[in-house]
């Protein structure tokens, strides 16, 4: 009886024409029934049940993207701020970079010490002069072209040698090696490149004319004509003179980037004059090269035992890899922040590109928020609604394929998705990224290439 009774007020109520459709309706914390104009289920066609149905669909799925970018926020929220920590810390230890920089060519070997100097001699001395009789049986008498340039493999053919390190990758393919001009070494007057053939001619034995010729070529940056005379060199200097040759060959090695193999043959000069400083130091400036630092400060240390001459020099080293180790440290820390933010910041983009189709999915059925009826005794709503900003987006008319322009209010969900700003953190990414490289390629010096932070 009474289901007939209500059957009959329903359709009373429908034939009256009274019935409209309905908003979403909500109860709030005090007990009232208000409604909700923002509610994603106000639709166009409020009869249309299907449109009905996939509305929920949508919403849910909206609510399960923006509950893991709330999660995502969150983390990277975490790391952003651990990595602001790094870079307010970075503020106080860039003093390295004016204070103790240390550049590829501080730390490659050169020749600066007179008393070392002193071991070859001068062109003008009596032991290298050019103006005494030729050799007898001097390969260069059979040379039928002179030259004015020490060509030393001109003046002394010589083929593999093991005694000249051949054996050694770097050694054996020095056609190809390449090295920066060693300019220091104008100071030292063996720039006379006719000289130097001239005494290569009168000559050619002489382990002090091809040993100064590879000076010759190491000022000019020629590396393969450098190996040519210092090989000679090695070859013919006599034992109590070979680290001299060594210490040019080591040294040419070094300069072509070829560490390892220097390092042989440098060890071979101070295993021939160990009281040498000169040795020592180049010995181990290529350890720092290699980052085995425990074996370059010893060689430091032996090399300041032997003479004061490189204190400073080495004191400066070692205060800056002290200096630079922090500050790289600083930075790499920084750079791995960095990474670790880069995957959740892709998964929050694919997320708002989710959240973007699902939205256009969601807002497609609803009805304007500018449209949506409201009764005059809920004026604080009409407020909250006038308050909101709007948003405009245009869209293609089905029948004609023109685009028209449409314009509403923001939804409660837009609204929250505006806290989501991927391109704000593509942004802060970009601008950490761009500061980290500005200082690793622009003032680590030679720290980009050794592993200072592993000491």
């Amino acid at each position: 009886m009474l289901r007939k009774k209500l059957l009959l007020l329903l359709m009373l109520l429908l034939a009256s024409g009274v019935v409209e459709p309905s908003t979403h309706w909500l109860l709030n914390a005090d007990g009232l029934i208000i409604p909700q104009l923002t509610s994603p289920f106000y639709l166009r066609r409020s009869y249309d049940l299907i449109a009905f149905l996939n509305q929920n669909v949508y919403k849910q799925k909206i609510d399960i993207i923006i509950g893991e970018l709330l999660a995502i926020k969150s983390n990277l929220t975490q790391k952003m701020n651990n990595l602001d920590q790094y870079t307010n810390e970075l503020t106080n230890k860039i003093s390295c970079i004016p204070d103790y920089y240390l550049g590829e060519a501080d730390i490659l070997s050169t020749i600066v010490n007179p008393a070392y100097i002193s071991r070859i001699g001068k062109l003008t001395d009596k032991s290298i002069a050019v103006n005494e009789e030729p050799n007898s049986g001097s390969i260069s008498d059979k040379l039928s072209k002179q030259t004015g340039a020490p060509t030393c493999s001109e003046f002394y053919p010589m083929d593999v040698s093991v005694a000249a390190f051949d054996h050694l990758d770097g050694v054996h393919n020095r056609a190809n090696l390449k090295m920066a001009p060693e300019e220091v070494l104008m100071g030292l007057q063996y720039n006379i490149p006719q000289v130097l053939a001239d005494g290569l001619r009168w000559k050619p034995f002489s382990w002090k004319m091809h040993t100064i010729a590879s000076y010759y070529w190491r000022l000019k940056g020629n590396a393969p004509e450098a190996m040519e005379c210092a090989r000679r060199a090695v070859t013919l200097a006599p034992r109590e003179f070979k680290d001299i040759a060594l210490l040019s060959l080591g040294t040419v090695l070094q300069r072509a980037h070829q560490l390892n193999d220097s390092l042989v043959v440098l060890r071979a000069a101070v295993d021939h004059e160990a009281s040498e400083p000169e040795n020592q130091l180049a010995l181990g400036n290529t350890y720092m090269l290699l980052s085995e630092f425990n074996r370059s400060f010893e060689a430091y240390r032996m090399t300041e035992s032997l003479s004061s001459i490189y204190s400073k020099q080495i004191e400066y080293i070692k205060n800056s890899i002290t200096c630079f180790k922090v500050l790289k440290i600083n930075l790499l820390t920084m750079e791995r922040l960095l990474k670790d933010i880069i995957p959740g910041l892709e998964r929050y983009g694919t997320l708002q590109n989710e959240f973007d189709e699902y939205h256009e999915k969601l807002d497609r059925e609803q009805a304007p928020l500018k449209t949506r009826m409201f009764d005059e005794s809920y004026s604080n709503q009409v407020d909250f609604l006038i308050q909101r900003s709007q948003i405009c987006t245009t869209r293609l008319v089905k029948d004609r394929g023109e685009p028209i322009l449409s314009c509403d209010f923001i939804s409660d969900v837009q609204m929250l998705m505006e806290d989501f700003a991927v391109e704000i953190l593509n942004n802060y990414v970009d601008l950490k990224q761009e500061l980290i490289n500005t200082y690793k390629i622009n003032s680590l010096g030679i720290y980009k290439k050794i592993f200072v932070e592993h000491l």
